[in-house]
């Protein structure tokens, strides 16, 4: 009785752990629950030593971290049930299968052989596809065995599903549709963001580009692309792991100034920075040299160390969005934690942690291509909000200079006013004694008001000059360009105390239509900085020669001093706002500003600096009609 409980029990448990996929006509069959498992303990095993194998039921604790650099074997068997011969396909979407052996027996006997896996893939895959795929062909009523030799990262058993030709047709043909979107989207993202580079040369452009080339880098090595048509050279390939996170750090440092904002997590980030560099390095050795130990600790650590890095990403642009008010900030917030929830899903899978029937991996691809979308978006909104603040910042300046130009009027002014002032007051006192002397008679009286009267309108058209000269009408005026510069050098009378020799060369007097006060501003400007250049000379006699001709459809204005000179390291910088070599007392750094902004972009002209120690040119190359 005891000998017969034991005998059903027995075979009970090996009905139990060796059930059969039988198939009949229909498409698809899920093949999880007919595997059984067994561990490997020689890596040089056979076919042949397979028979003395103990077989077990596919369990949770299987999956487990032991012996975890040895390989582990998978059985299933398939009965054909229907009446006719058939040919179906084990297809699997698990890319991080490290090596795997395919073998199909009948009657024990060995039928047929492939290998697959991250370091030797199949470049000969019926359909061509991207996925691993095993054929099995059954006669009419006939029971076959597969066996899997797997060498896989975690000990993660492999989800196969049992399909027809037919169906595999359908299936790639959707799915090439799909990875078409996928593909095309990040290529033309790809190329706009890089040509916005080149026309803007901001630097986050050429960091998100190469983010993006290394997602596209990804995705071909993934599918298998890599390996069909570049066999030779599938190491480029491993880096695309590394290379998306190194430049999704230096992406979004730039774009959030996180050196500036927040420096302890920009110091974290580059400690990131170099990890994804050695480690891309290392994974590339492990693969190539085969060594499954060290690829698969690299594989761990990697995991374990995303979760991490984009925890620190994310936390610092919701730190950014609503403590600093960040806008750019508030939608990256929103965007990163939508891909990070994925993002995190993927590596407990990848771990083992968790086991989910879900497409992890084509969720996250499609939500990639949503992510670099967005950023392009987002990037172009950053481009827009740092031209505002450019024009602020332009405005804020120009009002600064319109501030200290009114301060020098009100300085020349007074300097002009000074000796008129004097003259009245001495023409008011000798009135003054005339009169308690009784010498005032109607002719001297007549003389003091013809002389107040002609100081007087002095000081007037002093006035009426420097209103004309700070109105800002915005319209062009035809006049004779020797007009002009003769009212410059008038203005300059006040601010020339060290009476430096100018001299006009006027060989050909030149019609020109532009805005006249503006000019007029400019060569001031130019002038000054003349006569300062002179002031610091050590040369006995200084001297400045303004000339001026027409050269094509333009007018060169020609101001040369032989003052001192502009060093060479410092003329790029003296066009820069508040950059002066001046004191502080004499110097606001603005002028040459406001003059590129005059000259270029108002009056659509060019400036040429020819310095040397002997003296420094300025060339100033104006349109002669700005309306055209």
């Amino acid at each position: 009785m005891e000998k017969r409980i034991i005998l059903i029990l027995f075979l009970l448990i090996n009905f139990l752990y060796s059930k059969t996929l039988n198939i009949n006509n229909q498409p698809l069959y899920q093949t999880k629950e007919y595997f059984t498992y067994s561990l490997a303990t020689d890596s040089n095993e056979n076919i042949k030593d397979l028979n003395h194998k103990k077989w077990k039921k596919h369990t949770k604790s299987f999956n487990t971290l032991q012996n975890s650099n040895k390989p582990y074997w998978a059985k299933v068997r398939i009965n054909n049930k229907s009446n006719k011969n058939k040919t179906y396909y084990l297809k699997s979407e698990n890319q991080f299968t490290y090596h795997i052996d395919f073998f199909l027996l009948k009657n024990k006997q060995l039928i047929k052989h492939i290998e697959d896996g991250v370091i030797s893939k199949n470049n000969k895959r019926d359909f061509n596809t991207n996925h691993m795929i095993f054929p099995v062909t059954l006669e009419k009523d006939e029971e076959v065995e597969v066996l899997f030799k797997i060498q896989n990262y975690n000990k993660r058993n492999i989800d196969f599903t049992l399909v027809t030709k037919d169906y595999l047709l359908n299936y790639y043909q959707t799915y090439s549709i799909i990875e078409g979107i996928f593909f095309g989207g990040l290529l033309v993202m790809m190329f706009y963001n890089l040509f916005l580079y080149f026309l803007l040369k901001f630097r986050a452009y050429l960091y998100y580009v190469l983010y993006t080339t290394g997602f596209l880098i990804y995705f071909v090595g993934f599918f298998g692309f890599s390996q069909r048509y570049f066999p030779e050279y599938t190491w480029i390939f491993y880096i695309s792991s590394g290379m998306i996170y190194i430049f999704m750090t230096l992406f979004v440092q730039s774009i959030l100034d996180f050196k500036r904002q927040i420096p302890i997590v920009n110091k974290i980030l580059n400690i990131f920075i170099g990890y994804f560099i050695l480690g891309t390095v290392s994974n590339i050795f492990a693969l190539e040299m085969k060594n499954f130990f060290y690829a698969q600790l690299l594989f761990n650590l990697f995991f374990i160390l995303i979760p991490i890095f984009i925890t620190i990403i994310i936390s610092s642009t919701y730190y950014m969005a609503y403590y600093k008010n960040d806008v750019i900030a508030k939608f990256y917030s929103l965007v990163w934690t939508i891909v990070a929830f994925i993002g995190f899903l993927l590596p407990l899978a990848y771990l083992n942690i968790i086991d989910m029937n879900i497409p992890f991996d084509y969720i996250f691809q499609f939500l990639i291509l949503f992510e670099v979308l967005s950023f392009s978006f987002m990037l172009s909104y950053k481009i827009r909000l740092i031209e505002k603040e450019k024009k602020e910042q332009e405005q804020i300046l120009v009002q600064q200079n319109k501030l200290a130009s009114m301060g020098e009027m009100i300085s020349v002014i007074a300097h002009q006013w000074r000796q008129p002032l004097s003259e009245i007051n001495g023409v008011i006192l000798s009135m003054d004694l005339d009169y308690k002397k009784e010498k005032l008679s109607s002719e001297v009286f007549n003389k003091y008001l013809d002389d107040l009267e002609r100081t007087t309108s002095y000081m007037s058209n002093t006035i009426h000059d420097f209103m004309d000269f700070f109105k800002k009408n915005k319209k062009s005026e035809e006049f004779f360009i020797s007009d002009i510069i003769n009212n410059s050098l008038m203005l300059l009378k006040g601010s020339n105390e060290q009476n430096i020799e100018i001299e006009y060369t006027n060989n050909q007097d030149i019609k020109i239509i532009t805005y006249k006060s503006e000019l007029i501003q400019a060569l001031l400007i130019v002038l000054n900085n003349a006569i300062d250049a002179c002031l610091n000379n050590s040369k006995e006699l200084s001297k400045i020669i303004i000339s001026s001709k027409i050269h094509k459809k333009n007018l060169l204005i020609t101001i040369k001093d032989n003052g001192h000179g502009i060093k060479n390291n410092l003329l790029d910088k003296i066009y820069n706002p508040y950059f002066t070599t001046k004191h502080a007392s004499k110097g606001t750094g603005l002028g040459l500003y406001i003059l590129k902004m005059i000259i270029e972009q108002n009056m659509r002209g060019k400036i040429e600096i020819q310095s040397s120690p002997d003296g420094t040119s300025f060339i100033l190359i104006i349109p002669l009609n700005c309306d055209q």
